[in-house]
């Protein structure tokens, strides 16, 4: 649960956008609620930075990146405070890099790291994928997590991709299925979600996920909106409702800011 929550953080500080650029940071602030008993508040912050200055004219400002086939490396971090006289906060940091080759070769790798004040979860990630075109990729990804013992080993397939529509509009989509190995038993994940860009600066997202592994599933549906007032400068907000075996939503609302 704790996981699923500061990946959703992470997601919403680092979705930034901007006029050419090369390096992006942002800010993030989300309350909730755990199991319909436990309120919480996070904070959290990202950075990104990439290797050649990204152009923003392909495209939808939080798309430009993608379309731009940047080469980055990025990091996060983020602390969660639970409303429970006693409890310890839950912290994460992450650093990550994607490196696109001139033949459109992506490979990516990733760290991160969870502190409940009890014990520690250590992930890392390594993937190997391309861009089937120049506006669609899909990433193969190999994951493990060590949480003191409770080893969680995925084989992830991810695709993007960004759809120019009539006029203004565009249409961004995520497609992603993962097999999951834990100790004693074994899963999977399914993944679905689509962005709207009414133009190259706002966009309305929608996206769904589910798991299932033995005896746990979860599913999650969110909605967000993301809109620059300005090249440089990106207000987003996302709501999140988790239900199953895991119970949790909240509402997360972040900045950023590119240069």
């Amino acid at each position: 649960m704790k996981k699923t929550i500061l990946a959703i953080t992470v997601a919403a500080a680092s979705a930034a956008a901007t006029a050419d650029y090369q390096g992006e940071v942002g800010v993030v602030y989300g309350q909730g609620e755990v199991a319909g008993a436990v309120d919480y508040d996070t904070v959290g912050f990202a950075g990104r930075y990439n290797f050649e200055m990204v152009d923003t004219s392909k495209g939808p400002h939080a798309e430009a990146a993608f379309l731009d086939k940047s080469s980055s490396v990025g990091f996060s971090y983020s602390t969660l405070e639970p409303d429970v006289s006693g409890a310890d906060d839950i912290d994460s940091m992450g650093v990550d890099v994607r490196v696109v080759t001139d033949t459109n070769l992506i490979i990516e790798a990733a760290y991160s790291q969870l502190d409940d004040g009890s014990d520690d979860a250590d992930t890392f990630a390594i993937g190997v994928g391309t861009y089937l075109n120049d506006t669609t990729d899909i990433v193969a990804t190999y994951s493990t997590v060590d949480d003191d013992g409770d080893d969680l080993d995925a084989l992830n397939l991810d695709l993007h991709s960004v759809m120019k529509l009539q006029g203004t509009a565009s249409l961004a989509y995520d497609l992603g299925i993962a097999y999951l190995d834990a100790d004693e038993d074994d899963g999977y994940s399914l993944n679905a979600g689509a962005t709207y860009y009414i133009d190259n600066n706002l966009g309305i997202s929608l996206a769904a996920d589910m798991m299932d592994v033995g005896d746990v599933d979860s599913n999650t549906v969110s909605i967000g909106v993301s809109y620059f007032p300005m090249p440089e400068v990106e207000l987003a907000a996302n709501y999140f409702d988790q239900g199953g075996d895991i119970e949790a939503d909240g509402i997360l609302l972040g900045a950023a800011v590119r240069f």
